[in-house]
């Protein structure tokens, strides 16, 4: 996370209940993580790219992270 951080924060995303699990601990360690590190609650896959879009376009970390959660909405129909 500290590598890919320039300042604006990291949305983290996890698959499995075991790694958010595991970024929780991380989270709260504080020492893991940059300080402006936060779990989103998101599909993996979808989220992911909601995520990676929205921070390409210049989306600040709460654009991120609401546009990762809004993937939970994704119809396909």
């Amino acid at each position: 996370a500290r590598a890919v951080d320039r300042g604006a924060g990291v949305a983290l995303l996890a698959d499995l209940g075991s790694a958010v699990l595991t970024v929780k601990a991380m989270l709260a360690e504080g020492d893991e993580l940059p300080g402006n590190s936060r779990l989103v609650d998101a599909p993996f896959v979808e989220g992911a790219v909601a995520a990676v879009v929205t921070a390409g376009a210049g989306g600040d970390l709460d654009a991120v992270a609401a546009a990762a959660s809004e993937a939970y909405s994704y119809r396909k129909e």
